[in-house]
């Protein structure tokens, strides 16, 4: 099974290589005629030696003007073929870089569209990896290895025709070594697939291991934990290094032996040639023709074995993206229906990120429209899930998710996306304008409209603070601004996209006070008129919600209005003692440093 599903990638690999190429296959065809002729104008200039050498032998009294004419001539090819050779590659170059244009777009939209759980488990160095690395391998199949290697077949074939031609005792004795060097080549490529495929994983675990290392570099200084990711990070390329040194020691004995065999021809060449010329059998010119010749003759043969390792790994990482591009995509039905008022249900949810392991079982509740909904409960059980589930980051594995009525696999996606909006805990933004950021997928919003949505979310008045305001660059994941005004920033987004049901999680999970107030404000703002569903760690937050629904190990255990469930003494209560005994042991510990201090 393992060995068929491999085949399998490795087909759709080299069916996208086909598909790329036909895409730009009558461009490829004219660089590929003229890499043929520059190939045809590289060989005038030993032509034109080989008959300069006969005017210089068989001549008494040489003739000058011919020996101008041929040295003309061979000017003229040299500057004919590097000219034809130039245009070739210029087109070339100009198919790759459109192909890497498409097959870019093509990643970024199947990326897009995947089940989030299907990005997470590739990784982001991974992805990252083919995006770039191997893209650009394919650019260099396209741009570099498939004129040159036409071209090089081309020397080699019109070559050995025309040593036939000439002298075929000659031509045997300077093709004589090539046999045997391809069996040194075939002793040094056996299980090539094999290294191939350790260089290329890890590759993609140091890409990844590197990734993962400078997202987290903030962490890793406040816990003073650098030798331990940096250990991690260069163990990884360790591992690279050692991949890529297995494959060229396996590769050393068989290659040295076929690249020191294939330079030794002129080594038969010259024998077989001097014996002919003293029998008489050849002539001078012909013997110096071919001296000429077997110099060159097999250097475009180790180019094509260059190439061939370099194939390898385009091959290898076309796999790997043509793999991506079929991974099922997060199923569409492309079908915007009518929706009822904007109540969000889950009815007997059942979901696990994984097979061996559920994380919300028999789920069961309701977000009523306009109305504030609090979902608690302790790490772990299953909160955060919940708001996955109703963006549709993944499908239910049991029972069904509805938004107005409508379950989220039968909406077009981008119903969805329009219905739903989701503010994070750490919330993302680009690094680009706040402007930019705020409008993010309605790039024709009006200023005011901008500015209303800042003032609702409590962050006009710092960014008219800032060097450019709503121009200034915010850094890469919006490095220059605190928390706190991430998150404003983040709902004043939600705000903007103006959908009738809002997913709050974890909002004020890890803000100040005074951050936490201005954020409150905020999401009251949000809540007007909007089915509003929060994910809360801080229960003080969502003591007014409407609905308050408690969760413990994936299931829900309690639902009600903050007053109930404090007198009903079950779960909840035993949160909200938690917290308020924590608050009360907090602000006890600072009166108890406080006068001490004093």
């Amino acid at each position: 099974m393992a060995t068929a599903k491999v085949t399998d990638i490795e087909q759709r690999g080299r069916r996208l290589l086909r598909h790329l190429i036909r895409q730009e296959r009558r461009r490829l065809l004219s660089a590929v005629l003229l890499a043929v002729a520059a190939v045809a104008c590289q060989l005038v200039p030993y032509l034109m030696a080989y008959r300069v050498a006969v005017e210089l032998v068989t001549e008494v009294d040489p003739d000058g003007g011919a020996l101008t004419r041929y040295a003309l001539v061979a000017l003229v090819a040299i500057a004919a073929g590097t000219t034809l050779m130039g245009g070739a590659l210029a087109i070339s170059h100009l198919c790759a870089y459109w192909l890497l244009y498409r097959l870019r777009r093509r990643i970024a939209n199947r990326l897009a569209v995947l089940p989030l759980g299907e990005v997470s488990r590739r990784g982001s160095g991974a992805i990252g990896k083919l995006a770039m690395e191997d893209v650009e391998r394919i650019e260099v199949f396209v741009a570099h290895m498939l004129p040159d290697a036409v071209a090089s077949l081309s020397v080699v074939a019109a070559t050995t025709v025309w040593l036939f031609a000439i002298d075929w005792r000659l031509a045997l004795a300077a093709v004589a070594v090539v046999p045997l060097a391809l069996l040194g080549l075939r002793h040094a490529t056996r299980g090539s697939g094999t290294w191939v495929a350790q260089w290329h994983g890890a590759g993609m675990a140091m890409n990844q291991a590197i990734t993962e290392f400078l997202h987290g570099i903030k962490t890793v200084k406040v816990f003073n934990r650098q030798s331990d990711t940096v250990a991690r990070a260069t163990g990884a390329v360790r591992g690279y290094v050692a991949a890529e040194t297995r494959w060229g020691t396996a590769f050393l004995p068989g290659g040295a032996a076929y690249f020191t065999v294939m330079a030794a021809n002129v080594v038969v060449v010259v024998p077989v040639g001097l014996w002919l010329y003293r029998d008489g059998a050849v002539d001078l010119p012909t013997l110096l023709l071919f001296l000429l010749l077997s110099l060159g003759y097999t250097a475009p043969l180790t180019k094509l074995t260059g190439y061939s390792s370099q194939l390898r790994q385009v091959r290898f990482g076309a796999d790997e993206i043509a793999a991506l591009l079929d991974a099922p995509a997060l199923p569409d039905t492309h079908q915007r229906v009518p929706l009822g008022p904007a109540a969000v249900e889950l009815t007997d949810v059942t979901f696990g990120y994984r097979p061996d392991r559920t994380v919300l079982e028999g789920v069961t509740l309701r977000a009523e429209p306009g109305e504030v909904t609090a979902i608690v409960g302790p790490s772990g059980s299953g909160k955060t899930t919940i708001a996955r589930l109703v963006a549709r980051f993944f499908d239910v594995s049991a029972g069904t998710v509805t938004v107005g009525g409508v379950d989220v696999r039968e909406l077009a996606v981008d119903q969805l996306m329009d219905t739903v909006a989701v503010v994070f805990q750490d919330p993302f933004l680009f690094h680009d304008t706040i402007r930019a950021n705020l409008t993010l997928g309605q790039p024709d919003v009006d200023d005011e409209s901008v500015y209303r949505a800042a003032r609702a979310a409590r962050c006009h008045d710092f960014i008219l603070a800032l060097p450019q305001g709503y121009d200034t660059i915010v850094g890469e994941r919006g490095a220059t601004l605190s928390g706190g005004e991430r998150q404003r920033i983040s709902i004043a987004r939600a705000l903007l996209k103006d959908a009738p049901v809002v997913v709050l999680d974890e909002a004020t999970a890890s803000t100040d006070p005074e951050n936490e107030v201005l954020i409150q404000q905020a999401v009251a703002s949000l809540a007007a008129g909007r089915t509003l569903l929060v994910i809360a760690h801080r229960l003080t937050t969502v003591r007014n919600a409407g609905r308050i629904v408690v969760m413990t190990d994936g299931r829900v255990v309690e639902s009600g209005r903050h007053e109930d469930l404090l007198r009903a003494g079950g779960t909840y209560a035993g949160l909200w003692e938690d917290a308020t005994t924590s608050a009360r042991w907090s602000l006890g510990a600072t009166d108890t440093r406080s006068g001490a201090s004093r």
